[in-house]
């Protein structure tokens, strides 16, 4: 177990990480094509990281910060449940799968989010501030109260999701019409 420490320039991808790491920051690291298995990160922060291509297998990320990281093909899918509480700040996140998890309450701040995978995701109160959503996928998610006022590029079909009190700004409507053909000028 690491407490308060601080990780900086590592190449992290085949190195044996500790079981849990409480308080910690990770600078600059690599865990490109890492397998975090069980592991718990709470109250960490890592800060221009490379999650490339890692899959995270009942790992906890509880109260972490994600800020200016790399996750192109990263999967949370597979992480703890009960233990899976974070934001993401800035963050290049392509092809990232969030499927069938809950995210209530999760912020994305100034983040690149294109093809992720949102499927069955709760989303209740999320905030998609000034996001990037190109192509990302939003189907039988739950989206009441999520906040999409400054996102961009999103396409979402209503009749597909959960969306009482979603919030959406003017320029945001024609991505919930593209599914019925619909030209707005």
């Amino acid at each position: 177990m690491k407490e308060n420490e601080t990780f900086a320039d590592l190449d992290l991808r085949q190195t044996p990480l500790d079981a849990a790491y409480y308080g910690c920051t990770f600078k600059h690291c690599d865990f490109t094509e890492r397998l975090f298995k069980d592991i718990v990160f709470e109250n960490c922060r890592f800060l221009s990281c490379n999650f490339s291509l890692c899959k995270m297998k009942g790992t906890s990320w509880n109260q972490v910060e994600f800020h200016a990281c790399k996750m192109t093909g990263a999967s949370f899918s597979a992480c703890n449940r009960y233990a899976f509480n974070a934001s993401f700040k800035e963050c290049q996140m392509q092809y990232v799968s969030f499927q069938g998890l809950n995210l209530t309450g999760f912020r994305f701040s100034s983040c690149r989010i294109v093809e992720a995978d949102f499927g069955q995701c709760v989303l209740k109160k999320a905030i998609f501030d000034n996001c990037d959503l190109d192509r990302s996928f939003f189907v039988q998610c739950n989206l009441e109260e999520t906040d999409f006022r400054t996102a961009y590029h999103l396409v979402l079909d209503p009749s597909q999701n959960k969306m009482k009190n979603a919030r959406f700004s003017l320029q945001g409507l024609p991505g919930l019409l593209t599914q019925y053909g619909i030209q707005i000028e």
